[in-house]
């Protein structure tokens, strides 16, 4: 690993805003899509918007609730949530009155985790004070594999290809607008996390994004891109999971192997201490234990070395990338 590298690839007009990426239909994004800093999506329909995501604590979710006030006096009637994180998920009970639609599995495991304020409160110190205002609202519609609906003129697919970031990942596309809002099924220039994922599959569904007929793609952290980026993103997947297997035959621990792989130019991309975590579950799918959590104590602390180490100060120290 590439601990000296301390310079981000920032795009150029990656900055937090909305956009029109269709007609009536927007991209909210974030700068600079690091740890709860995700991405957002709206749908202007006459009988009512669609939102897809309502980002984390509710001062991320009243500004985007403010832009779309701006776009449409409209109320949302309707919210997709693309998997269960809180940095996609904790807004939802800002949407009052809008229906909230997700995977099945999104939904369970929403409901099981509910909001471990005092986690978030260590693990996001930054945003400490804003999630005791967090109230649970989980999803009220649920699907399994594709769920259908006609809104604004146009066929809009809900659909869900299997293990991935998590369990319950589902994506939003737009066939007519060759647009996709991938949730965190995409990242760009932000190391993807697949801490309670399956890595080999996360491969194999990017694949199947790739085949479809897409343009534009809004990732769940990261600028607006498309399939370019997407290859990009697949091919960190594939560096990591690839010599990751190499040392875990080697009998190399997490650690040892996390510090040992080469990630060339993926070190330039925002938090590339992500590698452990994405280490450490990856040693679960060799070993078929991926119904086992990970140890998060562990995996936040060898993730705040290896940030120590890349920037040269004391682990206990403040990382502004990160906190």
């Amino acid at each position: 690993m590439s601990i000296t590298q301390t310079n981000f690839i920032t795009p150029a007009g990656w900055k937090t805003g909305i956009e029109e990426v269709a007609p009536k239909v927007y991209a909210y994004i974030q700068a600079f899509g690091e740890l709860g800093v995700s991405n957002a999506g709206l749908l202007l329909d006459r009988g009512g918007n669609m939102a897809v995501d309502a980002l984390m604590v509710p001062s991320m979710t009243k500004r985007f609730l403010t832009a779309i006030q701006k776009l449409s006096k409209r109320p949302v009637s309707r919210l997709v949530n693309t998997h269960h994180h809180i940095d996609h998920s904790g807004g939802n009970f800002l949407f009052r009155g809008a229906e909230v639609v997700s995977h099945t599995a999104c939904r369970d495991e929403m409901v099981r985790s509910g909001i471990a304020v005092e986690a978030y409160q260590q693990r996001i110190p930054r945003f400490a004070k804003e999630f005791p205002r967090l109230r649970p609202k989980p999803p009220t519609l649920t699907f399994e594999d594709r769920l259908v609906f006609h809104q604004s003129g146009r066929e809009i697919e809900l659909r869900h290809l299997g293990p991935a970031h998590t369990f319950g990942d589902a994506f939003v596309y737009l066939p007519q607008d060759k647009l996709l809002f991938a949730g965190d099924l995409a990242f760009y220039y932000v190391t993807p996390l697949a801490f309670q994922g399956h890595v080999g599959n996360w491969i194999k569904v990017a694949d199947r994004l790739l085949k479809l007929d897409v343009e534009t793609i809004v990732p769940g952290h990261g600028p607006i891109g498309g399939k370019k980026e997407l290859r990009e993103m697949r091919a960190y997947l594939a560096l990591v999971r690839r010599e990751a297997k190499k040392r875990f035959r080697l009998g190399m621990t997490e650690e040892q192997a996390a510090r040992d792989v080469k990630l060339g130019v993926y070190a330039s991309w925002r938090e590339p201490e992500r590698i452990l975590p994405n280490i450490m579950r990856l040693y679960q799918e060799f070993r078929h234990e991926l119904e086992q959590p990970l140890d998060f104590e562990r995996m936040f602390d060898g993730m705040r070395q290896l940030r120590a180490e890349r920037h040269g100060h004391a682990a206990d120290e403040p990382d502004l990338c990160c906190t």
